[in-house]
């Protein structure tokens, strides 16, 4: 009985104590996480990479998100890119502070936002290539794509340094279609379309798990009795594709009815009048775009992608030493072909009114 009060004791003096505290903390002591997004892609000769820092405080999350200073570094961080051939340094890129004007809307800030941008820097190669038809496409390389790149974010009192390294994706071929300048749709409902590519390799491993992304557009122009030509494009398919990584070549077919019946769908106006006012439509060319992300973009994408499932929770990936964020690389490649003529006739048949 004697220890049952002294337990009673020690709870109440607990409640009381608890109760009386009258500066009770929801949230924890303020810790600095720096938070990194930045992605290399050896075609661009301006590299761009996000830096800020997360927040926590009493009040609403949701008010302090679109104050600048919750999120934003208040000094100029160093931010520089070396780069590595095995374990030489053979050259630094050099980052400056710069501000973006068109961020969309949404949870933080906008439209201003700070960012990293790089100074000018040397290209490493400019490639040609000579098509079937004869043309030649000039390609310019800003990264030597061997090389790896090790990404050091220093805080001018040195108190912190966040660093990350990644590799970058190497050319690879879209094989099918083949070396026709044409490409041509049937409306069959059988009829079907493959689209074939490389794996392309990596220097830091030698099956990496990628990630593809690709996509197939139409270009087109549009002529209208009471406005000039205008440029449109039609997007009739797009898909993901996270294939073996043991495979050395990527496949996907579609039904050549879909891409009919996305014309059918989104190319005219919704509204009668406007579609009258449409004297003729041109077919300019139809774009084969295949994205690649490397491997750590690949888990990244992996992990954060929309849940399925009731458990929302998600476990942190991340690729950054002393913060959080992801230091990758991607690629793009892209094939342009021309509408082959029996498949404009098509379209025209359909009522899209194409011309040619």
């Amino acid at each position: 009985m004697k220890k049952l009060y002294i337990i009673g004791l020690f709870v109440a003096g607990i409640i009381t104590m608890i109760s009386c505290q009258k500066d009770f903390k929801t949230v924890s002591d303020y810790k600095d996480i720096t938070i990194v997004y930045a992605l290399l892609d050896q075609h661009d000769k301006d590299i761009y990479i996000k830096v800020n820092k997360a927040f926590l405080g009493e009040g609403d999350a949701l008010i302090m998100a679109q104050q600048p200073d919750s999120s934003n570094y208040p000094e100029k961080l160093i931010v520089k890119i070396d780069e590595y051939e095995g374990n030489d340094k053979v050259s630094t890129i050099e980052f400056d502070t710069t501000t973006i004007y068109n961020k969309e809307s949404g949870v933080f800030y906008y439209p201003e936002q700070p960012i990293y941008k790089s100074k000018p820097f040397d290209l490493y190669d400019i490639k040609h290539y000579i098509r079937p038809e004869g043309d030649t496409l000039f390609d310019t390389l800003w990264l030597n794509p061997n090389h790896k790149y090790k990404l050091t974010i220093q805080f001018p009192d040195t108190s912190k340094t966040v660093t990350s390294e990644t590799y970058l994706v190497h050319d690879f071929t879209i094989t099918k279609p083949g070396f026709s300048k044409i490409i041509k749709f049937t409306n069959d409902p059988d009829a079907t379309t493959t689209i074939r590519w490389d794996k392309p390799s990596s220097s830091g491993s030698s099956s990496p798990l990628y990630r593809y992304e690709l996509s197939m557009v139409l270009n087109y122009r549009e002529h209208s009795i009471d406005q000039d030509t205008i440029d449109k494009s039609l997007t009739f398919f797009s898909v993901t594709l996270t294939p073996d990584k043991n495979l050395s070549e990527i496949s996907y077919f579609f039904y050549d009815k879909n891409f009919f019946s996305a014309c059918q769908k989104q190319i005219p106006y919704s509204n009668p009048q406007e579609e009258a006012n449409v004297v003729g439509r041109y077919s300019q060319n139809v774009e084969i775009d295949v994205a690649v992300a490397n491997e750590d973009y690949t888990l990244y994408l992996e992990v954060y992608k929309p849940s399925t499932s009731i458990v929302q929770e998600k476990p942190v990936y991340t690729n950054i030493e002393n913060g959080i964020g992801l230091f990758s690389s991607r690629y793009k490649k892209f094939k342009i072909k021309k509408l082959h003529a029996e498949t404009i006739k098509e379209l025209k048949d359909l009522g899209l009114k194409f011309l040619y």
